[in-house]
């Protein structure tokens, strides 16, 4: 395992002072990219936070909410094996190709304990957004003594693939558009980064209503940059198998303090799947953001940051926590 070194892990710019990264391995022994900040003046007597990324984001996804929770908690994550700075060499990714690496969200759980078994957390409180939900409950099924509490942000119980507005439709849809997109970026990565994350483009989104007119477009500019820059064959792989991947037979029996956020005008995961599992999960509360689509968190960041500190303040001195509005 590397030592700690202090590094901008985030991509371009991203501001996030104060993280560390290390390498963890997998239980197949490949190397996990691994995130972690300790605030000068950590309470022990706070939960650690594991921010649980969606497929195509990383740390930078969670500038806003970081900046929020940052100066009270200790906050880790890590980027999902294969994407990311957890990238596959080639002999691994041949491996994958020929369906050797295990891509599920059994596989992801497994290294989420073994990144709390790494940094010496014994329990935490897990956002997840997008498949950082499925995960999430993935780890309710098969750990749920080392959850002290989950919020959900704009995700699916499961069968992600067949459950966005395209219905079951999606199954026929998404894989060749993915396929597509994995042969533009592999020949492309460069010049489509600058034209998907282009002020024009963006401003062209938001008039469609894709995403909404608040979008931090600087920050989704970034994430962009990072996004066409993954090895779209594995990511196509892990998208599949969150499409066979079904945890709606834990969530009646799940106890453990639940938020679920949603967004009105999500097409990814549309609010009726957070409606599901808040029906569903004993005693869970659903936040819901008008206007928000399935990139909620940078579009609407002041309302996530305020549900989150709430729902953190049955830990006593986290209710104190500054709201970042920046």
């Amino acid at each position: 395992m590397s030592a700690h070194a202090a590094a901008d892990p985030a991509g371009r710019g991203s501001g996030l002072l104060g993280f560390h990264q290390r390498q963890v391995k997998t239980a197949e022994g490949l190397p996990l990219a691994v995130f972690q900040h300790r605030p000068d003046d950590f309470d022990e007597s706070l939960p650690p936070i594991v921010l649980v990324n969606g497929l195509g984001g990383n740390l930078i996804t969670w500038r806003h909410l970081v900046k929020t929770l940052a100066p009270r908690h200790r906050i880790a994550t890590w980027d999902y094996r294969g994407l990311y700075a957890s990238r596959f060499d080639a002999a691994t990714r041949a491996g994958a190709a020929r369906g050797e690496v295990a891509l599920g969200p059994a596989a992801h759980a497994d290294d989420a304990l073994r990144v709390l078994d790494s940094l010496g957390i014994e329990r935490a409180v897990f956002i997840g957004w997008s498949m950082g939900v499925q995960l999430n409950l993935e780890l309710a099924r098969i750990a749920p003594e080392r959850m002290a509490g989950a919020i959900m942000i704009c995700g699916a119980p499961g069968r992600a693939v067949a459950t966005t507005v395209l219905g079951k439709a999606g199954l026929k849809m998404i894989p060749p558009a993915m396929d597509l997109f994995r042969v533009a970026a592999e020949r492309y990565a460069p010049w489509l980064g600058r034209v998907v994350g282009s002020a024009t483009l963006l401003q062209v989104a938001k008039a469609v209503g894709a995403v909404a007119p608040s979008l931090d477009d600087k920050l989704a500019a970034e994430i962009v940059h990072d996004y066409v820059r993954l090895d779209f064959d594995i990511y196509n792989k892990i998208l599949m198998s969150l499409g066979d991947h079904d945890a709606r037979d834990i969530l009646a029996g799940l106890n453990l303090p639940t938020m679920i956020v949603a967004g009105t005008r999500d097409a990814m995961t549309p609010l009726a799947l957070s409606r599901e599992m808040a029906r569903t999960i004993p005693d869970s509360e659903l936040v819901i953001v008008k206007g928000g689509s399935h990139y909620l968190p940078i579009e609407f960041p002041e309302a996530l940051n305020e549900a989150v500190v709430r729902f953190l303040g049955r830990w006593p001195g986290t209710s104190v926590l500054p709201v970042s509005h920046g």
